[in-house]
């Protein structure tokens, strides 16, 4: 059993704790993640920890074939992630006084139970208002410690006067209704702080200028059915919730939708408001299924960017998981990296010199030549980043995306400057300057990621990754990259189903990941697996895209296409054999999987030195 080594928990107490879980709002219209949490405390329960895998739970719980190959498949994976996320948000609102607390870690999915020291009774009346879920950011929520502290910050306080002003000698009462009444005024004073600030502060106009402004409107109920209303409502607040996980945009939260209901109430209300995006849907319930229909309109002209039309069977047991899983694909489309809006806003400054852009439009390009590297466009965006964070020093974004273009400069060779011998040790001063300006925000963190793999230090890149990862659980960009880690250092279990999971939310990922597919193929002698993911990397001026498929052709024999591949090597990178073996260490390839492309690359005919005949020819 898993829990906490200094105190024994009685099973018990466990199965009380559970049944709180489950019946919780949280889990109580979800079958499948109440099924998925009993079965694995009860299987650790009854000391059989060990079934407890993706396999298992995907065959016995979610009914999937004996067939079923989590390595191809992330459903076990995207599912732990919503429990454990469900988990988390009851103890901080139904479970906050529970005296057990059950938690899966990540990387498994056997389940931890500890004993609680404290009911945070505090908690719950405060986070059980639905107000202060997703439409609020995650940032302006106080944490169970800050509610811990606060009698010991009243006891601080000055003190009241000796002889009070007493109401029939009720002192206690006039007390109570004055501490209500200065709660009222501050709460009041915070949500309208909150609800104004991205229009009426400096700050909120320097987050305007880094980037578009999105409103989402209240979804209508087209059903007929006024029970149908709050169900709308959450499918709203559910919306929000996803988007604001992105932060490349600045989405207004769920009071201002419901408060102002049109664009025209928010700027009669605000004069000068900045929307930049409206998103706007509808629900309907036709017998068993419901259909949600979305769309995204340009809020200058109303223009329609993007619709989208859900359809789903509904029932009392899967409308909150409906619900989740429709938002998260909405803001997969609309405001991800490469997403609708991403493509909107290049377009509006297509042609542009890179000295006219404001910072936020540099990184737009710079995502735009992630997809598609090449040097040319490189040493543009490089020049573009290095005069935003002059002009704006404070936006996080551009010294994360900075370091990334450095890091190019030793990963794939681009415009190396001799005036920074160190790109990877520049880059990691960028990223964590970044990560100062911006800890809750995942792009920093990947900045550092890339530095750490870069400096040979691929344990400290994947715990980046994996932070990141927890900012953002639904970032293509995050997964993709993770993946690719994993994948390098020999971990495909973990790498190779997150580059899959990477491509099924966004099929726009940049195309260069299928590359670590390729090699998984390719190592596990699937050849021509491997040269169909190959053949859609697209990106011929990478070396890589060719030494991947230089190593497959010389597997299977093909002489011709082998010799292109080389050729195209020997072009990009003329003394590429002599370094290959140093080329693929230091991008802390597995040393099986070096010995492998080496081998394929050798039967291609390119001539790879080994390291002793590398140290020959350097001396």
């Amino acid at each position: 059993m898993s829990h906490d080594a200094e105190q024994e928990i009685s099973a018990h107490l466990i199965h009380d704790a559970l049944q709180h879980v489950i019946s919780s709002r949280n889990f109580a219209n979800s079958d499948r993640k109440k099924c998925f949490l009993k079965f694995i405390v009860q299987e650790t329960l009854a000391g059989r920890s060990d079934r407890i895998k993706a396999y298992t739970i995907a065959v016995d719980i979610f009914g999937r074939s004996p067939s079923f190959d989590p390595t191809a498949d992330p459903l076990v994976r995207i599912e732990a992630g919503r429990m454990r996320r469900c988990l988390e948000h009851y103890y901080l609102t139904e479970g906050a006084s529970d005296r057990v607390q059950i938690t899966v870690p990540k990387g498994g999915y056997v389940p931890h139970f500890s004993l609680r020291t404290e009911a945070k009774s505090l908690v719950a009346p405060v986070m059980a208002d639905e107000r202060m879920n997703a439409g609020r950011m995650p940032a302006v929520i106080p944490t169970p410690a800050v509610f811990d502290q606060a009698p010991a910050a009243l006891a601080s306080s000055s003190p009241l006067p000796h002889k009070p002003l007493r109401l029939g000698g009720r002192l206690p009462i006039v007390r109570l209704l004055l501490a209500i009444l200065l709660a009222v005024t501050l709460i009041g004073a915070a949500v309208l702080f909150l609800l104004l600030e991205p229009q009426e502060t400096e700050k909120g106009r320097i987050i305007a200028e880094r980037g578009p402004t999105l409103i989402v409107l209240p979804f209508e109920n087209d059903s007929g059915d006024p029970a149908q209303t709050i169900y709308a409502r959450g499918t709203t607040e559910a919306v929000i919730g996803a988007l604001i996980l992105f932060k490349n945009i600045f989405v207004l939260g769920a009071d201002s939708s419901f408060r102002f209901q049109t664009q025209k109430v928010l700027r009669d209300a605000i004069p000068g408001v900045r929307v930049d995006y409206v998103l706007k849907g509808s629900i309907n319930r036709m017998d068993s299924r419901i259909v949600i229909n979305v769309a995204l309109l340009r809020a200058e002209d109303h223009q329609y960017l993007w619709s989208g039309s859900f359809r789903q069977e509904f029932n009392p047991g899967n409308m909150i998981d409906l619900q989740q899983d429709i938002a998260m694909q909405v803001a997969r489309i609309v405001v991800q990296p490469h997403g609708v809006i991403d493509k909107a806003e290049l377009r509006s400054n297509a042609g542009r010199p890179p000295d006219a852009l404001s910072s936020y439009e540099c990184i737009l390009q710079t995502r735009e030549y992630w997809r598609q590297p090449n040097a040319k466009q490189h040493k543009q965006v490089r020049a573009c980043l290095e005069q935003a964070i002059r002009m704006d020093p404070n936006y996080a974004d551009a010294w994360a995306a900075l370091a990334f273009i450095y890091t190019d400069e030793i990963r794939v060779d681009f415009n190396p400057n001799a005036e920074r011998p160190d790109p990877a040790g520049s880059a990691l001063e960028l990223a964590r300057r970044a990560v100062a300006l911006a800890p809750d925000s995942p792009l920093p963190l990947q900045a550092v990621a890339i530095a750490h793999w870069l400096r040979r230090e691929p344990y400290l890149s994947i715990a980046a990754y994996e932070h990141a990862r927890t900012l953002n659980p639904h970032d293509s960009d995050i997964l993709a990259d993770l993946g690719r880690a994993y994948s390098l250092t020999g971990d495909w279990d973990r790498g190779i189903p997150l580059i899959r999971e990477a491509f099924e939310r966004n099929p726009a990922q940049p195309s260069w990941y299928r590359m670590f597919i390729a090699i998984f193929h390719y190592m596990h002698g699937r050849y021509p697996e491997a040269l169909e993911e190959a053949r859609k990397i697209g990106t011929p001026d990478l070396v890589y895209t060719h030494v991947i498929l230089a190593m497959i052709y010389g597997q299977i024999g093909s002489k011709d296409e082998a010799n292109y591949e080389v050729n195209e090597i020997l072009r990009l990178y003329p003394d590429f054999g002599e370094k290959a073996m140093f080329e693929f260490e230091r991008r802390n390839i597995a040393p099986a999987i070096i010995v492998g492309m080496v081998d394929g690359l050798r039967k291609a005919g390119l001539d790879v030195s080994s390291h002793e005949e590398a140290a020959n020819q350097k001396d």
